[in-house]
């Protein structure tokens, strides 16, 4: 009867694992205490069959531990063979959202039914990543977009222009008269006049000497500004106007960035001329990218605009002194004028324009302010050819832009070919002399290639700023017509044009420079094709020939790492539980084979004629037995 039981369940297990349900050990203890059970109502039968039980039941666990042994090896063996694998992908492909991978792995449909799907994909995959590669192509060759900004900007939150007055003149003739010709202050003279390429002059030149001999000769802003007024508002010329030194000689500067902020390694003798004590106005700070502070002084410069027209801008009235010409670099009398940023220094020789004297000139300024947006500076800088302030630091200058760039560039190439540095470029190196005449044909020969396009020496590396602000002008003018018998409306000193003589050598000409709008567009510099708008183009086309979608993504992800990553975590948990109920099985017996051992069962006679009391003693110890072996305690006398 025992056997039979013990058929019943290995038929009962093998039958389960046939069906494919996962048989534990927990099952199969539950299934032993099922006819374990069975057995114990019925100890009559199983009392002549002690020995054969035992033999029977140690050939059962033995048999049931190497079957949950082999369970397991088959598992892992199952997990990772090829086959397992070739069921993975087959499930995936029934199961993923990519559309027309379900066809492939469909076993209703036929193999070239099969194949025509499978390629069908493959072509697919193709053209959708030659279009993503089109898409890609445009985005990395012009990521940037230049665009009109749809607001419109103030004038007042901008600084007027800085405007840079020469004479023509680079110095009065009765003080050349006082330097000596064999003096080194003459061949310095000769220098800034052009002059004297013959000369062989061993004296070097100096910043120091350079500026006392400019200072010198040159005429001084307070003869040359007669009368200034700005916002309506009549100006102490030397108060506004600063003394510069340009390709031009010394020039007068309005609106123009103090020193303190405008050179990088700032000295005193930067300067031509001792700041102004107890100055009304107060040079503060300012740049393109951050602008004014947010908190400003009441008088301060480089100031902003005080409305539109001629009456609210700037109108200076300069003296050319005709007769006090010695030498220029053009071929009339009057001045040369420049209109510019205040963080930049003038190159008034090649960029201004000429006002003779004896003529009044009204030059209408439109500003032009070209920012950029901070999304851009993720693009390289090859790519997008602008540059932020704190990208390429200059050496001598504060605030990067093109044309200081160009000016130290000019600087670096004249010292390295020429051995000198210009009197107004940047002075890179305190120690380098001041080019003097004997250095004239080199310093023309680098100066023109680096203006020209054609030769390799150039200043290339120096891109545009991503924010810059520059100025539009035009300039009309006309004779003045000035006398006692003219009536003029023109807000202006009348005892300056209280002459007798007016024709083509008068030596005062009117300048009037204002703003024609109080408002103007900007220009942006912004992506054109941003990672969201490439990632979202990408995207299109991918759900547009595949379904794709960022889910597929995590599909993938889940069947290539967490579907191995569990299953092999399931079998671990299985082969441990396996182990344990192994272990707990032959501990079992252990303790059943001791018990046995220290107390026998009691003699057939006693069991007969025994009381009630002694037979509850012995069903008593019998459930105990049962409830903590789970598996019935076999007594061989018990009929």
């Amino acid at each position: 009867m025992i056997k039979a039981d013990e058929l019943r369940l290995d038929r009962t297990v093998r039958a389960a694992r046939i069906n494919g349900t996962c048989v534990t050990g927990r099952a199969v203890s539950r299934i032993m205490r099922f006819y374990g059970d069975s057995r114990a109502q019925k100890p009559h039968l199983a009392a002549n069959r002690q020995q054969p039980v035992h033999g029977h039941a140690h050939v059962h666990n033995r048999s049931h531990s190497h079957s949950h042994s082999d369970d397991s090896l088959d598992d892992e063996q199952t997990m990772c063979s090829l086959e397992a694998a070739k069921k993975s992908i087959k499930y995936y492909l029934r199961n993923s959202s990519l559309h027309g991978l379900k066809y492939i792995a469909e076993e209703r449909i036929t193999i070239p039914e099969r194949v025509f799907f499978g390629i069908s994909f493959v072509l697919v995959v193709i053209l959708s990543g030659f279009f993503i590669s089109n898409i890609y192509i445009k985005w990395s060759a012009s990521p940037i977009i230049i665009s009109t900004s749809a607001k419109q900007q103030l004038t007042s939150n901008i600084p007027f222009p800085a405007i840079t007055i020469c004479n023509l003149n680079l110095a009065l003739r009765s003080r050349v008269q006082r330097i000596s010709r064999t003096s080194g202050n003459y061949s310095l003279l000769m220098s800034l006049c052009s002059k004297g390429d013959d000369q062989k002059i061993t004296y070097t030149g100096t910043w120091t000497y350079f500026k006392a001999l400019l200072v010198e000769v040159a005429q001084p802003c307070d003869e040359m500004l007669l009368h200034c007024s700005f916002g309506a508002r009549k100006e102490s010329c030397p108060m506004i106007f600063n003394s510069i030194l340009t390709d031009d000689g010394l020039c007068c500067t309005f609106n123009a960035l103090d020193p303190i902020y405008l050179f990088r390694n700032y000295t005193d003798d930067v300067r031509i001329e001792p700041a102004a004590e107890n100055s009304l106005y107060e040079p503060i700070d300012w740049t393109p990218e951050l602008g004014y502070a947010k908190k400003l002084p009441e008088y301060y410069y480089p100031r902003t605009s005080g409305g539109t027209g001629s009456r609210m801008g700037l109108t200076v009235v300069l003296n050319a002194s005709t007769a006090e010409y010695y030498c220029t670099k053009s071929m009339g009398n009057g001045f040369k004028v420049l209109v510019h940023n205040p963080a930049e220094l003038p190159k008034v020789s090649n960029f201004g324009f000429v006002v003779s004297a004896g003529r009044e000139a009204r030059i209408p300024i439109e500003p032009v302010y070209e920012d950029a947006t901070p999304s851009i500076r993720s693009i390289k800088k090859t790519v997008r050819r602008c540059l932020f302030s704190d990208e390429n630091d200059l050496a001598y200058y504060r605030t990067y832009s093109r044309k200081n760039c160009e000016l130290e560039c000019e600087a670096k190439l004249l010292l390295r070919d020429c051995s000198c540095v210009l009197y107004y470029l940047p002075r890179i190196d305190p120690a380098a002399r001041v080019c003097g005449p004997n250095d004239n044909n080199c310093t023309n020969r680098i100066q023109t290639e680096i203006e020209s396009s054609k030769t390799n020496l150039s200043c290339e590396n120096c891109w545009p700023g991503c924010f810059e602000l520059t100025y539009k002008s035009i300039m009309t003018s006309s004779t003045i017509v000035a006398g006692p018998s003219y009536q003029s409306g023109e807000e202006l000193p009348e005892k300056l044009f209280n002459v007798s003589h007016i024709g083509e050598d008068y030596d005062l000409s009117i300048l009037h420079f204002y703003y024609l709008n109080n408002n103007f567009r900007s220009t942006t510099k912004s992506e054109m094709f941003g990672f969201t708008e490439f990632l979202s183009n990408t995207g299109g086309l991918l759900g547009l020939f595949m379904g794709f979608s960022i889910f597929s993504v995590i599909e993938i992800f889940y069947y290539v790492t967490m579907r191995p990553y569990c299953a092999s975590r399931t079998l671990q948990q299985r082969r441990r539980r396996r182990q344990a109920e192994l272990l707990w099985l032959s501990s079992g017996r252990q303790r059943r084979r001791l018990q046995q051992r220290q107390r026998p069962p009691p003699p057939y006679s006693q069991l007969k004629a025994g009381t009630k009391v002694t037979e509850g003693k012995i069903k008593q110890s019998l459930w105990q037995t049962l409830r903590a072996s789970r598996d019935p305690l076999v007594y061989p006398y018990l009929d």
